[in-house]
């Protein structure tokens, strides 16, 4: 019965989308069978897929239809994924998810864009199919959360994930290195022609404060050794994304690390200094200019037509988006309770005043209820851990939510698909670690 209509399908289609059908129905079956071959999955083809560009799907604001709809690979494979544990949920008459203290903000912030969203397509500030679709692409990210915390029984799983994302991480890394030669900014893989520098420096801001934060937890010497290295790689793709959002978050990741790991604080410090020092000698000409050139002087301003921060003038991007949040609060004022709806204003480079006009107020305090949940639930594991390994991927976590935090002050950080999979990939190996406590399971063995 089943065969059929497929086999049907496979003739109707061209070559490239019938293998696409045939991918897609294997890694169904992969995931009904096993929900952690899925995740392995969804693990590997972060930021290793290619993107699909469908063009604009109508509606949203004027600025969005000019921009069209960008699905990655990932996006259908995590569709894939969350319907078959969804199927197989129901055929074995499993619990969709487990209790989490993360559940209820989580369910608060999608009921929030989902609401405002609808209001604003009652209300004629949003339209057409676009800003329900973006809702869906929020929701995607937390299906990613709740498939975690619902399929992570042990610390050894918790281990095997965060190996398989770090090494991810390498991969990544590697092949941004290997743009360096060719000069201009680098950027993750698949990013198509003008890349997108900003997401791939968010990227490996949070992982690498997941590799920091296990480096600072971990016994064994050639597991420290190995994520030492791996921190090193990852910086010098970081350096040449040139982007000044991720610049200024890495400060903040390393405080944070020296603020939860108090034995190592005094070295930490010493080795921060002696950084700072070699960094700044060493630092390409490209990147100093990239620093330096925020700031600029009369003339500049004058000639271009650039704003000023504090009464120092910026260079023109920064003025841009100087620009673009007064806009926002003007427009905010229009529906400051719960906003214009998701796409209501189009394109906002910055995820606070994105939050306040398409959510507004109601939004922004449910946004704040969740990520203060996840700083909590780390907590928890950092002082209560069922080993050192979820002690260290806790550490990790808080230290790269304190990075993205800062990040989204220059790029909306907690929408964009390539940064938010790993997040909430992580966030859910900690809640479920979390869980672990509570439940008291003193005795799952170390995975160090």
């Amino acid at each position: 019965m089943v065969c059929l209509p497929i086999s049907y399908l496979l003739i109707s289609v061209d070559q490239v989308t019938a293998i696409g059908v045939v991918v897609g129905i294997g890694i169904f079956i992969a995931s009904f069978v096993s929900t952690q071959v899925g995740l392995y999955i969804i693990v590997f083809s972060m930021l290793l897929s290619p993107e699909i560009g469908v063009g604009g799907l109508g509606g949203g604001s004027a600025a969005l239809n000019q921009r069209g709809v960008t699905i990655r690979v990932e996006d259908l494979l995590l569709i894939l994924l969350g319907f078959a544990w969804v199927v197989r949920a129901a055929l074995y008459k499993q619990a969709l998810s487990r209790d989490s203290p993360l559940n209820r903000p989580i369910i608060y912030y999608i009921a929030m864009c989902l609401f405002a969203t609808v209001a604003g397509l009652m209300t004629g500030s949003v339209s057409g199919t676009t800003p329900l679709f973006y809702v869906l692409k929020y929701v995607e990210y937390y299906i990613l959360y709740f498939i975690v915390l619902n399929n992570i029984n042990s610390t050894n799983q918790i281990a095997r994930f965060t190996w398989a994302l770090l090494l991810t991480g390498l991969i990544v890394s590697v092949v941004a290195v290997a743009q360096i030669p060719g000069g201009g900014r680098v950027s993750a893989p698949f990013e198509g022609e003008k890349g997108e520098p900003n997401t791939l420096g968010g990227y490996l801001i949070f992982v690498g404060a997941i590799a920091g934060g296990l480096s600072l937890n971990l016994k064994k010497t050639w597991m420290k050794s190995a994520l030492r290295l791996l921190l090193v790689i990852m910086f010098v793709p970081y350096v040449f994304t040139l982007s000044r959002g991720s610049y200024l978050a890495l400060p903040f990741v390393y405080v944070t690390l020296i603020a939860l790991h108090k034995r190592s604080r005094g070295a930490m410090i010493i080795l921060a200094v002696v950084l700072v020092g070699a960094v700044s000698a060493a630092v390409p000409k490209t990147v100093r200019d990239r620093i330096t050139n925020t700031f600029t002087d009369a003339d500049y301003q004058a000639y271009y037509g650039t704003a000023s921060l504090g009464g120092v003038g910026v260079d023109a991007s920064v003025s841009a988006r100087l620009d673009n949040w007064t806009g926002a609060a003007e427009r905010f004022l229009d529906s400051p309770i719960w906003g214009l709806g998701v796409t209501g204003f189009g394109f906002v480079d910055s995820q606070y005043p994105r939050i306040l006009i398409e959510v507004g107020l109601l939004g922004l305090a449910a946004f704040i209820y969740l990520i203060a949940t996840v700083f909590r639930e780390a907590m928890k594991v950092v002082r209560a851990p069922p080993d050192a390994f979820a002690r260290g991927l806790a550490t990790g976590v808080m230290a790269g939510t304190v990075g993205l935090l800062v990040h989204a002050l220059a790029a909306n950080t907690f929408t964009i698909v390539r940064i938010m999979e790993p997040f909430w990939l992580s966030v859910g190996m900690v809640a479920a670690a979390s869980g672990f406590g509570r439940a008291n399971s003193a005795e799952v063995p170390e995975s160090e």
